[in-house]
């Protein structure tokens, strides 16, 4: 092909051509880039991205939100925080965002009870609450405590040896106290014995375990209670009902005799379970408050509900039943415990808690939910599997609110990484040994091969 002086101008412009726009397009592209943001979250269950219900909460709430961040007056400080805040914006109908100097704005600051720069107050209405950390949980937990409309009573029944929300030993409830008292509801023990009767205000109450008998004066109490139409927690423990028949009876609720046992030492070993009395749970039922369940529960020393519950006033549903290699054991728990149908054990699956709900003239839905143990809910067990979920999504259920009883942020399940001593020894010899030596090795060889060569 000849090439002349016109093919080669001609080139030269295409060239020209080409250049102007490759940085026309790069500019473009920078100018995007810096326009619009595009984010991507590849980790695992997408943990730095809003959970669904999250996102959910955030749409649930109609009025606006109003995010306060009391830092200094730092433009890229101010433009990570709205990085960070912006999908809350994205989720929510009206979520805004400003930033107060704290130390130019001293009154503004004591006005929400801010104690130090760092910061933020999240405002919805006329509430607000002050939070340390943007962090996905705590800004949840945040926006649960102002969704709330009022003031959100749980009451637990006291005088009769009842696991007490007070107590931070073992068999106390001072975890699942602590959390709900993060989530907006207020926490209150009763003695009927000095307080007859239930307080109006009462929005859930709760029978943790009684080990000694209630007065007939108190089961009326308890009773009337639910004749009104209150919404009650009743975590009964195996063995004799405690004065509560007249309860039992209004709920046309029966517990097989019995402690409820499994019999899978494999699915006990798996999940670090010595005990046969401490059943894995792993079939859930139809109902918000275990709809996210995704992992086990443990529920220790349980008694099992006999079915059907609740009549013809009630409507039953089932939250938990056991695997079909678990019984109600009638005898002792010591040696060898096997199931015995002579001795009147019953056979699994056992339902072992249920929600029950019937709508009343005025309107409203009333809600109860038993369950066969006390334990599951204790400072010993609530941290094992779902068991503070579950106890937290009931409490939001009966309190009527359903929107927040999904809220379970997902964890990370690969920030740790657990080696054997043997592992351990082969990694610190391949970096401290083997890869020193390879490279004196290689560094050895190439400066023999470059002196023969200069030779």
């Amino acid at each position: 092909m000849h090439i002349s002086r016109t093919t080669r101008w001609h080139l030269r412009i295409n060239s020209l051509i080409f250049i102007s726009l490759f940085l026309i397009a790069v500019g473009l592209l920078a100018w995007l880039s810096h326009r619009y943001r595009f984010d991507q979250d590849w980790t695992y269950t997408h943990r730095n991205s809003l959970a669904p219900v999250t996102r959910q909460l955030v749409a649930g709430i109609r009025k606006p939100i109003h995010f306060i961040a009391f830092v200094s007056d730092d433009a890229s400080l101010h433009e990570r925080i709205r990085r960070q805040l912006a999908q809350y914006r994205h989720a929510g109908h009206d979520v805004s965002l400003s930033f107060v100097n704290p130390d130019l704005s001293p009154k503004r600051a004591q006005q929400f009870g801010v104690s130090h720069t760092g910061q933020m107050v999240i405002e919805i209405g006329d509430h607000s609450r002050v939070v340390d950390n943007l962090g996905q949980q705590t800004i949840a937990n945040a926006l649960m405590q102002l969704a709330r409309t009022g003031n959100r009573w749980v009451v637990f029944l006291e005088g009769q040896k009842e696991r007490s929300p007070l107590d931070s030993s073992s068999h106390g409830l001072s975890r699942l106290a602590d959390s709900l008292a993060q989530t907006g509801l207020h926490i209150q023990p009763l003695n009927l014995l000095r307080t007859p009767n239930i307080p109006e205000n009462t929005a859930v109450l709760v029978i943790a375990g009684p080990e000694t008998d209630f007065t007939p004066g108190e089961t009326a109490a308890i009773t009337h209670y639910i004749d009104h139409g209150g919404d009650l927690l009743w975590l009964h423990d195996p063995g004799p009902l405690h004065g509560l028949a007249p309860l039992a009876q209004a709920l046309d609720l029966h517990f097989l005799p019995g402690t409820v046992v499994d019999a899978n030492p494999e699915l006990r070993a798996m999940i670090g379970i010595q005990n046969p009395a401490v059943v894995p749970v792993l079939d859930y039922g139809q109902s918000p408050i275990t709809n996210h369940l995704q992992v086990q529960t443990l529920m220790p020393f349980t008694a099992a509900i006999a079915q059907p519950t609740g009549g013809k006033t009630w409507q039953a549903s089932a939250l938990l039943r056991s695997l079909p290699k678990s019984w109600s054991e009638t005898g002792p728990l010591k040696g060898d415990v096997k199931y015995d149908a002579a001795r009147g054990d019953t056979l699994g699956p056992l339902v072992l808690g249920e929600a029950l709900s019937r709508n009343l003239a005025d309107g409203h839905q009333q809600r109860i939910v038993v369950f066969g143990t006390s334990a599951f809910a204790s400072n010993a067990f609530i941290g094992l599997g779902a068991n503070l979920n579950l106890a937290t999504a009931t409490l939001n259920w009966l309190s009527h609110d359903d929107n927040l009883v999904q809220i379970h942020l997902p964890s990370a399940p690969d920030t740790r990484l657990v080696l054997s001593r043997g592992e351990g020894y082969a990694i610190a010899a391949g970096f401290l040994i083997l890869l020193p030596i390879g490279l004196l090795l290689a560094g050895t060889l190439i400066w023999m091969r470059r002196r023969r060569a200069a030779r």
